[in-house]
């Protein structure tokens, strides 16, 4: 069949399948943080306020991404898994599920969101933004069952190897997303309202051409009726690996929450656009990292069905080398032009006190990079392994720590709270790859146990 042979590819040799699915990838994740850059770009025009307002509103949005992102990765790990065992029935089903589970939580969540708004912006002390976060949030709130399904479907077809759709979906939603801004925004005056809803609908979009995908059987895995039925064995399945990784996100986004309550002790709400704006640059040079993880991961979980360690092993080892050289390069380039880059941020006159500390961040943020790909790996190898309770730990722990760090920063400025990321960062790396090399030493132990345990045919 023509649709498996992506399938054929993520099952073979693994350091040419992490080859075809890395650049699809890069592409899509590239195209995903110019639209973050665009949204940046054409709210700035509307004032200090608005942006701060937005990058506020950060957290409340993140609850989606970090539920999509989660089974997203539950069923890459999970389908790969059962795709390299030849179990295509058993893909078939997780994939069912896991967009059940996506509508339903982002039915849950939405809610939530709703009641909490205001205690949430009053924790924060962001109360001179209160409406700005609103007017962004009310239509991801909306919409957010198609916000949470656009990146689960890109998950699903990433799970059999379909780098090229996977992409598709992707970028589709966040190009629809850069035409509707200024559109939604100056030409029909909706402000940032408009931005909010510009990047709910564009997720819509994105995901009616996967879903048109499966339903003209167009995959290499088909969702049936009987496949969006929930079964608790495939439930639980899929949950042992997304719910980790979810709840990992939104420890996350919690840490980020109580960051930007120390960031306006130490620089009051300005402060928030230059904590977040020049890490777009950062978000942006973490995309080879990203995409060589996504890569990495349904690669190694096939090795894993098909019982290869040696072969998993190859593709995190090949996988990590690749991040580590992009993290250098871009480590270099981002130090170096800091200055040019933020000046497409700083245009409106509200920003020009702000300009050189903006500058000053990103040079500094750029330090990050090699650790956050060590990370990255290290996660990504977790969830290959179906380990995903491990990177959550590794996450609450780093996220008490960078708290810690950052209420003994607020004493001070902005400087002390950048040096303290940092920080949090180098912890997390050298935690994060010292348990995922455990993780699979114990694999490797597990596998030694059982062949030594069959009996010898002679």
């Amino acid at each position: 069949m023509a649709n498996d042979d992506e399938l054929r590819s993520m099952l073979g040799e693994p350091h040419a399948a992490i080859r075809r699915m890395v650049i699809p990838f890069l592409i899509s994740i590239i195209v995903v943080q110019i639209n973050v850059f665009t949204d940046t770009f054409w709210v700035s025009g509307l004032g200090i306020d608005a942006v701060s307002g937005m990058t506020t509103a950060v957290p409340l949005y993140s609850v989606f991404a970090n539920i999509a992102v989660g089974l997203s990765v539950g069923a890459v790990a999970t389908m790969a898994y059962r795709l390299g065992a030849g179990d295509r029935d058993g893909a078939s089903h997780l994939a069912g599920n896991a967009i059940v589970y996506g509508v339903m939580l982002a039915v849950v969540s939405s809610v939530t969101i709703i009641v909490l708004l205001d205690p949430v912006v009053d924790l924060m002390g962001a109360d001179d933004v209160r409406r700005e976060v609103f007017d962004y949030t009310l239509p991801l709130i909306i919409l957010s069952p198609s916000v949470v399904l656009n990146t689960v479907f890109g998950g699903l077809l990433r799970a059999e190897g379909n780098a090229k759709r996977s992409t598709t979906v992707q970028m589709s939603a966040a190009i629809f997303n850069m035409v509707l801004d200024p559109i939604l925004i100056y030409g029909l005056g909706m402000g940032l309202m408009g931005a909010g809803l510009a990047t709910a609908l564009s997720s819509c979009f994105g995901l009616a051409i996967a879903v048109r995908w499966y339903l003209a059987g167009r995959t290499a895995v088909p969702i049936r009726r009987s496949d969006l039925s929930l079964k608790r064995a495939v439930g639980t399945e899929l949950m042992t690996v997304a719910a980790p990784r979810t709840l990992e996100g939104l420890t996350m986004t919690v840490t980020i929450l109580f960051q930007r309550v120390f960031i306006i002790m130490a620089s009051g709400t300005p402060g928030v656009s230059l904590f977040n704006v020049p890490f777009r640059y950062v978000n942006l040079s973490m995309c080879p990292s990203e995409a060589t993880g996504m890569a990495m991961v349904p690669v190694a979980a096939a090795s894993y069905g098909q019982k290869d360690l040696a072969k998993m092993k190859d593709a995190m080892t090949y996988a990590f080398k690749l991040s580590m050289g992009f993290a250098a390069v871009l480590t270099v380039a981002l130090f170096v032009f800091s200055g040019p880059l933020i000046g497409l941020f700083t245009l409106d006159p509200s920003m020009d006190e702000w300009r050189d500390a903006f500058t000053w961040n990103m040079m500094m943020y750029s330090i990050i990079l090699p650790f956050f790909s060590i990370q990255t790996m290290g996660s990504s190898f977790l969830q290959a392994m179906k380990r995903s309770k491990r990177p959550m730990e590794v996450t609450m722990i780093v996220g008490f720590i960078r708290m810690g760090l950052f209420c003994i920063a607020s004493a001070y400025d902005y400087r002390a709270i950048t040096y303290a990321l940092i920080i949090s960062y180098v912890i997390s790396a050298a935690l994060m790859i010292s348990v995922a090399a455990h993780e699979f030493k114990v694999l490797e132990r597990k596998a030694a146990a059982e062949r030594a345990s069959r009996p010898s045919i002679h």
